[in-house]
């Protein structure tokens, strides 16, 4: 038995062209957003375990920072691709 999510079919017999899923465009802010988050739980969590001795005054300027670092990241990112569709020859 085929299950619909509201009765609507999700297949391509309709002539309707669908843009391609599979890959997506890299996002280097997002991977620096994501390596600076799991830094600081990295930290945090060694310093439940005993392991280290994290000061919240150290981490939490660190995090801010980071997240600064990738939002510049996304916005040079940004600007480079919006120079590049510019540049690019139109047909």
């Amino acid at each position: 038995m085929r299950r619909h999510s509201f009765g609507h079919r999700f297949d391509h017999s309709f002539g309707h062209s669908f843009p391609d899923r599979s890959r997506h465009a890299f996002e280097p802010g997002k991977l620096v957003a994501g390596l600076v988050i799991m830094g600081v739980a990295v930290a945090y969590g060694m310093d439940a375990a005993g392991e280290w001795n994290v000061r919240p005054e150290i981490a939490l300027p660190a995090l801010l920072g980071g997240l600064c670092a990738a939002a510049l990241t996304s916005a040079l990112t940004y600007a480079l691709r919006r120079r590049s569709r510019r540049a690019a020859p139109e047909d």
